[in-house]
């Protein structure tokens, strides 16, 4: 049964965001989160993704609301076909080398058909796809606000294949990226409701390129509660100081805006993670789709995500996996 957004819960949030990580095939999980997320009432301001979470952002932000959930489906209904590898030629075969490479060709032009790039570009939802440079490494965010987007920004921002968008060569380096919550420190400040859905989340070191929001939503906490100190010091400063311009310079970097993070994360044995990430097949998709609803159904039932942060707090962090709080030894 859906979980029905409470408007008197949710009315204190100016915007309500999306965080979306990479991961391959277990993308479906996030698809299946989001489709739950829609079923409650909860849509939507913003979105910053990257990897296959590019893919299921941009089916969501150039979508009408109603189509969103009927468009993922799409995608994942026919994810084996577009995103299966082509398997090398006889000869790189004897040979012994040639890995298994995508042929981007069929999902670019799935991209272009069935995504609504104009109502994308038009901002009503903002998206932000965070893309790495195929040379440098350096990680880039392109923003609606700021680019006009099209389904090569979308490719490169999967990570599936080397794309060239922009003039540049992009991705295809680490299709299992983590969410980029590092990001949230380019948003304005404002009263946020933000969910962080993780397709995965193994140990720094585990598996290579494997997911590290724990820590980096750690450090934005840190950051960001420091703003809310900088908030109340203003809030309590004689005006005469308040006036000073060195002070009234670092007063500036504080802020008052709080926000509840929800980290919902999909569990995955480290060891299988790599495997799991590559297999498209329509049982194990159908598999996740339904974990990732029955995980923010369960999430979106605790009253405890809605709830204001203690006074001090800028963010109060729930850390979820399953749509339950973790254990901690």
């Amino acid at each position: 049964m859906p979980v029905f957004r409470d408007e008197r819960g949710t009315a204190r949030f100016e915007r309500v965001m999306l965080v979306l990580s990479g991961g391959g095939a277990l993308g479906a999980w996030q698809a299946g989160a989001y489709a739950a997320m829609d079923s409650g009432g909860f849509e939507p301001d913003w979105i910053i993704a990257t990897g296959i979470g590019a893919i299921n952002a941009a089916l969501v932000a150039g979508s009408p609301p109603r189509g969103r959930v009927g468009k993922l489906r799409t995608f994942w209904n026919r994810a084996e076909d577009l995103l299966s590898p082509a398997r090398p030629g006889f000869l790189a075969r004897l040979r012994g080398g040639a890995a298994p490479t995508r042929n981007l060709s069929r999902l670019s032009t799935f991209l272009a058909e069935q995504i609504d790039f104009t109502r994308i570009n038009a901002g009503t939802l903002r998206l932000g796809l965070a893309a790495r440079h195929a040379t440098t490494g350096t990680e880039v965010l392109f923003d609606n606000d700021r680019h006009v987007l099209g389904p090569e920004h979308v490719l490169a921002a999967a990570g599936i294949a080397p794309t060239r968008a922009e003039g540049e060569l992009w991705g295809g380096a680490e299709t299992l990226a983590g969410a980029p919550v590092s990001l949230l420190d380019q948003v304005p400040p404002a009263d946020t409701l933000c969910f962080v859905l993780d397709c995965f989340d193994s140990e720094p070191g585990r598996v290579k390129g494997g997911s590290r929001s724990r820590q980096r939503i750690a450090q934005f906490r840190s950051r960001h509660d420091l703003r809310r100190a900088l908030g109340f010091i203003a809030e309590r400063m004689p005006p005469e100081l308040r006036d000073d311009p060195e002070i009234a310079a670092c007063l500036a970097r504080g802020s008052m805006a709080t926000m509840n993070l929800v980290h919902l994360v999909h569990e995955v044995n480290p060891a299988l993670l790599p495997a799991r990430a590559d297999d498209f097949a329509a049982d194990p998709t159908n598999a996740r789709w339904r974990a990732g609803e029955r995980d923010m159904a369960a999430s979106l039932a605790r009253p405890a995500l809605l709830m204001p942060p203690p006074r001090r707090v800028g963010v109060v962090v729930h850390e979820l996996r399953g749509g339950a709080a973790p254990q901690r030894p």
